[in-house]
């Protein structure tokens, strides 16, 4: 007869009952089992019966309906879309020293669905492959004892009982899954040890592994130790109805990797137990870990904790440890620690918390730590210790470079033998302020650069004899630019414009007037992979008057702007962060000069020039809670230079001009004020600098004219390495 061994005993007799009794259980057979010693297949025409397959037998069975199948040591058994309903004590099926492939049906017990049982004395397992099958046992869906091996694919094990467990390993049984499921109501999976304490092994692949009342898995139990090597992955889930993923009873001994799957759960080894944890390959765990005596965090995996933590030896490969949320401030401490790691931590200077990693012992290898950053200043500046070591020559750096707490980033000083901390005196000017003092300053250097565009056109008007017409043209620029608190950034401008103009019947009809629109877009360059973007929509006035007796001319624009600015930055945690705004601005241009003619057609002609630009402040907030505002943006530039060059007539009213320019320019405003959270910055770009460029203008006709210039420019605060503009104007 078949025998349950349901552990309702005293730990010791379970012991002896498991060990023991199990070879026992696969002997038992029903009454009416009927005897099949040899190739043997059943359909659905069979009639519900008992099977016992003899050492030579080879039971197929193909849609039919048995009640439980027991073998003897030899015996092969396949089911394919085969129902077994197991009634008493019986397990459905009972394999000893057996092979069985199972596809698809159902496996239906009072006590065991599968039981994989080995003969002592001959020392031989059995051997299962279920494939898409359901195994519902109210003790367990699956027993494997020691010797044994259980393969599993798309399969879905049960323990249904109020102690169930969906798959049980003994000694050193080996189980495998696939796509599968398996829960229990009390514990999904159980390692248990047999007599000789041979570790069982469990590899977890795409599985889902759930304990209605308990552990998801458990190593051993009370009074009963158990040894286990487990392997979970490939998006592999363990659920505890309890929170535990494992426990590991006294005696108890797991080695558990978790390789490229997320779980959220706790480890929790009882006294007298051990247990060793690995994370690999972007896996994580998101719970507590009590008495792991072992922790390896390894290629991109991460150990989020959800409070103080304690381990004894923490080796870390290119993995991550999260101390808790932002608001959460965890202790973590290590007896040892080793590799190269990061710990994600999270500040407070105004109420002087910190996340705090604590290495009572010895500490080695090369770690970073990564704090998280926030748009807000702190309330206070102050010195936070962040981590101590007791002994070693481990070294911690910020990853990503100085923290960023609103305007300023913070780094981290090491101070004596063994701690760090992070340092209000260590102070720079964080990337986001950066972005907000790059954006308020851009917008003269936008203004310049498009007019520079307008400026060609109206030389070109008086190399041709003020003649009306119409016009495109595209430019760009480069520059470099240093604002306020020493923040460095690279303007890259590209836009078009186009205008027309004619005479005016004023004076002696040496008057021009013309109307223009244009869009240019300039993107910034800032520190730490930060950026910014201001589109520009301008339209414009502009007048030109030449004297072709004296050479004396004069040249006005007037040009308003809308400029569409955004920010894009990068935080020192990894995150980034943005903010936009639009506002309106105004400028002027005056410029007055004479063309000289000089022998063989050579000409020069100097010039002065004044212009001024104001843009309209504007107050806005990036997403991270950082404030900017700004002031009215405001320039007034003065300039004195000469331009010289030679005409060239290549006849049938074609024409070459190339010529060179030279000039001192001047910003005359110093004052640009900006805040950022609160505190104060002033742009400053005032200052002299030498412009140089170079151009030639081709009459391709006496109505057709192309035109390329190109310019450099230097000074303390502002270089421009290059600038170019190439255009077309037809004139009538």
């Amino acid at each position: 007869m078949a025998v349950s061994i349901e552990c309702s005993l005293k730990p010791l007799a379970c012991y002896i009952k498991l060990t023991v009794m199990v070879p026992l259980v696969l002997y038992g057979t029903s009454v009416a089992a009927r005897p099949v010693n040899g190739p043997e297949t059943i359909t659905v025409s069979n009639p519900l019966e008992s099977y016992q397959i003899g050492s030579l037998g080879h039971l197929t069975g193909n849609a039919a309906s048995t009640l439980d199948i027991t073998t003897q040591t030899g015996a092969r058994l396949t089911l394919n879309a085969t129902t077994v309903t197991a009634t008493g004590n019986r397990a459905a099926v009972q394999l000893l020293g057996a092979e069985a492939w199972i596809n698809g049906g159902t496996l239906t017990s009072e006590t065991d669905a599968l039981v994989l049982g080995h003969e002592a004395d001959r020392q031989v397992g059995s051997r299962a492959t279920v494939i898409g099958a359901t195994l519902s046992g109210a003790n367990r869906g699956a027993l494997v004892s020691t010797l044994s091996d259980l393969h599993l694919e798309g399969a879905t094990l049960i323990g249904s009982g109020a102690s169930g467990r969906g798959l049980e390993v003994i000694g050193n049984g080996r189980a495998t899954a696939y796509g599968s499921t398996i829960s229990g109501q009390m514990n999904g999976i159980r390692l248990l040890a047999d007599s000789v304490g041979a570790k069982g092994d469990l590899t977890l692949d795409s599985t889902h592994v759930k304990g209605v009342d308990g552990a998801a898995i458990a190593v051993g139990m009370p009074g009963l130790a158990g040894q286990a090597t487990i392997k979970v992955g490939n998006g592999s889930t363990l659920v505890g109805g309890n929170g535990r993923l494992m426990e590991v009873a006294t005696g108890s001994t797991a080695d558990l990797t978790v390789d490229n799957s997320q779980l959220t759960g706790d480890v929790v080894v009882e006294q007298g137990g051990a247990a060793s944890l690995t994370l690999q390959n972007q896996a994580s765990l998101t719970g507590r870990l009590e008495n792991v005596a072992q922790l390896a965090v390894n290629s991109q995996a991460r150990w989020n904790m959800v409070g103080d933590g304690q381990v004894a030896n923490l080796a870390m490969d290119g993995g991550s440890i999260r101390f808790g949320e932002a608001a959460d401030y965890y202790r973590l401490s290590v007896d040892k620690l080793s590799g190269n790691g990061t710990f994600v931590m999270d500040v407070d200077f105004s109420q002087a918390q910190t996340d705090f990693l604590d290495i009572t012992g010895h500490a080695t290898g090369e770690h970073s730590v990564l704090i998280g950053s926030t748009g807000t200043d702190p309330l206070a500046d102050a010195r936070l210790h962040v981590v101590h070591a007791g002994a070693g020559d481990a070294r911690f750096t910020l990853a990503g470079g100085p923290v960023d707490l609103g305007t300023w980033s913070y780094d981290l000083i090491k101070q004596g033998e063994n701690d760090w901390f992070l340092d209000a005196s260590s102070r720079t000017v964080s990337p986001g302020t950066a972005s907000v003092i790059a954006l308020f300053n851009t917008a003269p250097t936008v203004w310049y650069g498009e007019m520079s565009t307008l400026r060609s056109r109206m030389g070109e008007l008086r190399m041709h004899g003020g003649q009306p017409g119409v016009w495109i043209r595209a430019h760009s620029n480069r520059f470099d630019l240093q604002g306020a608190a020493g923040v460095g950034y690279r303007q890259n401008q590209h836009g078009v414009s186009l205008g027309i103009d004619t005479a005016l019947p004023l004076g002696d009809g040496q008057w021009l007037a013309g109307v223009m629109v244009g869009q240019s877009t300039s993107d910034l360059d800032l520190d730490r992979g930060s950026s910014g973007k201001v589109d520009s929509y301008s339209t414009g006035a502009y007048a030109t008057w030449l004297d072709t007796d004296t050479g004396y001319y004069f040249d006005g624009v007037l040009k308003l702007n809308h400029l569409r600015n955004s920010a894009n930055v990068n935080l020192s945690d990894g995150t980034r962060t943005k903010g936009d705004y639009a506002n309106w601005g105004a400028g002027a241009s005056a410029e007055a000069g004479r063309h000289i003619k000089l022998d063989q057609d050579w000409f020069v002609e100097p010039y002065a020039q004044l212009a001024a630009v104001v843009f309209q402040g504007k107050d806005y907030t990036l997403d991270n809670g950082m404030r900017a505002e700004g002031e009215r943006a405001r320039s007034l530039t003065g300039k004195l230079g000469a331009t010289a060059g030679r005409d060239f007539d290549l006849g049938q009213g074609r024409t070459l001009q190339p010529y060179g320019r030279a000039a001192l320019a001047h910003e005359f405003v110093k004052h640009n004020q900006v805040e950022v959270n609160g505190n104060r910055f002033d742009n400053n770009l005032s200052g002299s600098r030498a412009e140089l460029g170079v151009g030639v203008a081709l009459g391709l006709s006496e109505a057709l004219q192309v035109h390329a210039d190109f310019e450099y420019s230097n000074g303390s605060r502002l270089e421009q390495p290059w600038g170019a503009n190439l255009g077309v104007r037809y004139a009538w």
